[in-house]
């Protein structure tokens, strides 16, 4: 169904503010004396607000407003087990490993999660790895983004998909490059409003059409008593399953570059503490509502031929002309949000973390800045290319990517900040052997060993590697454990 003529000049405005707020960002950048520390860590001057809200938007993503409403208007009332790590996501990833991974990287001058890994271990040739790892799954986490953004166009307008990926990736490429990180915090705040504002409103709107959260569920029920009670419709979460999502969608949030990189840009150990309380509250704001709008959504609309359609199609279909236009910029804030963050992250793994380092470490200002803006644009058309076979059901992408992530960086994070005896073989070995079991578990479509989730997998082997391989190489420099435990 076609949104009317005001509720595309509603979400053209939006667009239109998205690309200012990049362009008074970009002016900052030009201003600044040192071009890297400002355009990939905004100068380490971020407070709690802009920190809560570039973690939660860059972790609340496309799949969160598309992919994750899908899963929950497909299965019912069981989702919200297949949910419930994210409701710790940010005690975990903020409070866990915050205070300590920002100190560290104020003190080393960190500006990306392999200038962590090099750091910590010593090791070059690490940091070149997690580079190429986060090329990777960063590439392909893009991927979903883009499809989630042409599928909401398809609803607004009746964009055809292809000109829908094109569209999107001219406009976040150009405030994403422009304005760094700066620019991706400025849009941050303003789209984190209305993705609150928005998933609010529409869960309320949505209950009353249903009748109630009583009524809906009694409807749920004459349609698929399946969906009302687990493991929902076709076995489709057994205790297995769902111990196994508790890790992909809460723990693993610690292991995500995009999201963790965030903590290099706040200004002091005070603003980590706040922003954990914020993503905590912000982000269980965002699920529960969109977890209500889509269950009412399945007891008024019971069938849609594309799933993931669904968060976009009750707006268009049960709200005012003017609050479509703003709630339909929900979850494409959700997606702007997460692919500017991720483009900056996988830039820097090739300028920064590969070429700066290994090829030409005199690079002067305007040369890192030229090379940093193409490359950028370069990797925005290439997930272009790559997003124009959408996969059938974009969580299924958000799922591989956030747990190749989670395999390879976990564990080399937490015994890396917690661990003394984390040695540079343990780490790099440990880094890749949760990478690739991983990926051999997804290349040869391996089912889940035992009914877990091949995260879980790839964080035992990378745990038991790390330990073991540590237990038997050299140790860490005396400056490494003084610097990071103390020890003299």
């Amino acid at each position: 169904m076609q949104a009317s003529l005001t509720t595309i000049i509603v979400f053209l405005i939006y667009i239109v503010v998205l690309l200012s707020l990049g362009y008074i960002a970009h002016l900052r950048v030009k201003k600044s004396d040192d071009f890297s520390a400002e355009y990939w860590v905004g100068g380490r001057s971020f407070g709690p607000w802009l920190v809560a809200f570039t973690w939660a938007t860059s972790w609340t993503s496309g799949g969160s407003f598309i992919g994750t409403p899908a899963i929950y208007y497909t299965y019912g009332w069981t989702a919200l087990l297949w949910q419930a790590g994210a409701g710790v996501l940010g005690i975990i990833g903020i409070i866990a490993i915050g205070r300590r991974v920002s100190t560290i990287a104020s003190e080393r001058n960190c500006m990306t999660l392999p200038d962590l890994f090099v750091d910590r271990y010593e090791s070059n040739s690490m940091g070149i790895l997690a580079a190429l790892i986060i090329l990777v799954f960063g590439i392909a986490y893009m991927v979903s983004q883009y499809v989630a953004a042409a599928r909401i166009l398809e609803v607004i307008a009746e964009i055809p998909y292809t000109i829908g990926i094109i569209s999107f990736a001219v406009i976040v490429g150009l405030y994403t490059s422009f304005g760094g990180i700066r620019g991706v915090a400025y849009t941050n705040i303003f789209q984190g409003l209305i993705m609150v504002g928005g998933s609010i409103a529409i869960a309320i709107i949505m209950v009353i059409k249903g009748g109630g959260l009583t009524q809906i569920t009694k409807t749920m029920l004459a349609q698929d008593p399946s969906l009302v009670v687990a493991p929902g419709p076709n076995n489709w979460l057994p205790i297995n399953s769902a111990i196994s999502m508790f890790f992909v969608l809460g723990v693993a949030v610690m292991a995500q570059p995009h999201v963790v990189t965030r903590l290099f840009s706040v200004k002091d150990v005070d603003s980590v503490k706040k922003s954990g309380v914020l993503v905590s509250i912000v982000t269980f704001i965002w699920f529960i509502c969109l977890f209500i709008s889509s269950i009412a959504g399945k007891s008024l609309i019971p069938n849609i031929d594309i799933p993931d359609q669904i968060f976009p199609t009750i707006v268009v279909n049960y709200s005012s002309k003017i609050f479509a236009g703003i709630m339909l910029s929900a979850p494409f804030a959700a997606v702007m949000s997460t692919v500017a963050s991720l483009l900056l992250s996988t830039s820097s793994a090739i300028i920064r973390d590969i070429y700066e380092k290994n090829i030409n470490s005199n690079m002067d200002d305007n040369k890192l800045k030229k090379m940093s803006y193409m490359t950028t644009v370069g990797i925005s058309v290439l997930v272009m290319i790559l997003a124009l076979n959408p996969p059938s059901f974009l969580q299924a992408i958000v799922i591989f990517a956030i747990s190749g992530f989670a395999a390879s960086f976990t564990i080399p994070i937490v015994m890396g900040l917690f661990w003394s005896g984390a040695t540079k073989t343990g780490g790099i070995t440990s880094m890749l052997m949760g990478f690739l079991t991983l990926i051999i578990l997804y290349v040869f479509k391996i089912p889940d060993p035992l009914g877990f989730n091949p995260l879980v997998w790839g964080l035992i082997v990378s745990l038991i590697t790390m330990v073991i391989v540590s237990k038997v190489t050299k140790k860490s420099s005396k400056e490494i454990m003084n610097r990071y435990f103390g020890i003299d």
